[in-house]
């Protein structure tokens, strides 16, 4: 059993169903209501332990209700909290998630940067014992940190570089060995660049592996200045919340496991696809023989 370590952002998800998302401010009335874990890492950590690894998660909680519920919830999927950083007086990140009859999301997110002002907590020395490292960007100095010491080490080190409301440090990039941008993060990321222009700039920042994910399109990533495609599986589209954050998962575990970029695309590609065809919460998480099957049949 592989050790992925992920470090960044543990949420408490309020979701409500709606028919279609609001467009224009107004009262609208959600058809159904529950409340659930969420956050890159947290939620990436849960699929690596229902894929077989073994999942430790990194990241600082508020000493509130919240925070007990974001705990137990993980601790229920197997995922080790032993080193998770409790703090007195501060709120555990909350987010209102809007979910379409599209299974499209909206989502507002609320953050104490409080939460992540410090880092001299982290366990760095248990870095030696891991087999893989993933990080998101909602914690850049957690992430620079952790990142930095994997890549001393030898260990493979994924950025999920997604969307977020700080600037982006070029460090935390440089000190991943491979970095997968959301594609909205690439844009923003690199405005005034096309696709292969942008994974180029950042391979020149970070010397190592990158690719942007793309939904429904798949994912394109640079082999030697070219891009390359894996295609997403095709499936009845239900709900994308946590895709994202599962396709994250499952590349760090397969990488971790000795599989090569390529094979570990597919296999997150496959892990995603079945998120995104299934409503509810983490309980829908594919699990390894379930991805499995799923590449099998297209194959």
């Amino acid at each position: 059993m592989k050790r992925v370590i992920c470090t960044g952002l543990a949420v408490l998800d309020h979701i409500f169903y709606l028919p279609e998302i609001p467009k224009k401010p107004i009262k609208s009335f959600a058809t159904s209501y529950q409340i659930v874990g969420g956050g890159n890492a947290a939620t990436a950590a849960v699929a690596i332990s229902r894929a077989g690894g073994q999942a430790i998660f990194w990241g600082s909680l508020g000493d509130d209700l919240n925070g007990d519920i974001i705990l137990s919830e993980l601790k229920e999927f197997d995922v080790n909290v032993e080193d998770v950083n409790r703090l007195n007086g501060l709120n555990s990140s909350v987010s209102t998630v809007l979910i379409d009859n599209m299974g499209e999301r909206l989502i507002t997110n609320y953050t104490d940067s409080k939460l992540f002002k410090k880092v001299d907590w982290l366990p760095l020395d248990k870095l030696a014992k891991s087999d893989a490292v993933l990080a998101d960007l909602r914690w850049q100095e957690g992430a620079l940190k952790t990142l930095r010491r994997a890549r001393e080490l030898g260990i493979p080190g994924v950025l999920d570089a997604d969307l977020t409301p700080a600037v982006l440090n070029e460090e935390v990039i440089k000190n991943a060995t491979h970095v997968l941008f959301s594609e909205p993060a690439l844009d923003e990321f690199a405005p005034d660049k096309s696709t292969i222009e942008a994974l180029n700039w950042v391979s020149e920042i970070n010397d190592g592996w990158v690719g942007v994910t793309e939904g429904s399109s798949g994912t394109r990533w640079l082999d030697n200045g070219n891009l390359k495609h894996v295609p997403a599986f095709k499936v009845e589209t239900v709900n994308t919340l946590g895709a994202g954050d599962v396709f994250h998962g499952i590349f760090a575990l397969s990488l971790a496991e000795g599989h090569s970029e390529n094979n570990s695309l597919v296999r997150a590609s496959a892990a995603a696809a079945l998120r995104c065809s299934r409503s509810g919460g983490r309980k829908t998480i594919p699990l390894r023989k379930e991805i499995e099957t799923l590449i099998t049949q297209r194959s």
